[in-house]
């Protein structure tokens, strides 16, 4: 009896557990959301319930005076870390809050860290390989990748840095001493003058110099 009288009293003791966002409130000030546990909850007849949204739940964004900024969408899963004080007076004025409410690791005191994935939302294309700032499909990316190479793309153009400094642009390669290799016909200023098909104007045999091109 008292260990299930134990086990009833810790349901309501909160630490952490999975969920998903069920919308993005105030995003331009406060980056709070709406937050769904992911977890049922079991009553003391064994019948199981979902429990209600979490609102007004600070998001993390990591960083200090220079962070990461990523978009959060409806259905984004991640994990609810819950404060073992009341977070009202703190997500007011930072710093060494007043404690308003005596409540502790209560549903309400709420914090949501993007990223963990359930088997049905985890990244495709994942590589494990230096690190990657990219979308969860993988067709945008930047990566820093560990044999020292650079790659950017997002699907239509590509950036490429290898280790030795050679930077490819869409097939143009660029070597670190500034040679510059393209696959295609150089085409440049207003009045698209080609580089392989141009002609000169005012050519005369002899030491002189031809006109410009045309």
């Amino acid at each position: 009896m008292i260990e299930s009288a134990f086990r009833e009293l810790m349901k309501g003791v909160y630490t952490c557990v999975p969920g998903y966002v069920i919308s993005l409130i105030d995003s331009g000030s406060k980056q709070r959301a709406q937050i769904q546990v992911g977890i049922e909850r079991v009553d003391v007849n064994g019948a199981s319930f979902a429990l209600k949204p979490i609102i007004d739940v600070p998001v993390h964004f990591p960083g200090g005076d220079y962070c990461i900024e990523y978009e959060i969408n409806k259905g984004c899963e991640g994990l609810i870390v819950f404060s073992q004080r009341c977070t009202d007076g703190w997500k007011n004025t930072g710093g060494i809050a007043q404690n308003p409410i005596g409540r502790m690791h209560d549903l309400q005191d709420a914090f949501f860290i993007p990223g963990f994935r359930s088997n049905g939302n985890v990244l495709a294309d994942f590589q494990n390989n230096g690190i990657r700032l990219r979308n969860k499909t993988g067709s945008q990316f930047a990566w820093l990748k560990n044999d020292d190479s650079i790659e950017i793309e997002n699907g239509l153009g590509h950036i490429r840095m290898a280790a030795d400094g050679t930077v490819t642009i869409n097939n143009v390669v660029i070597t670190p001493e500034g040679l510059i290799t393209t696959p295609e016909n150089i085409v440049w200023g207003d009045g698209a003058i080609s580089g392989e098909d141009h002609v000169h104007s005012g050519v005369d045999p002899g030491a002189g110099n031809s006109g410009p091109p045309v």
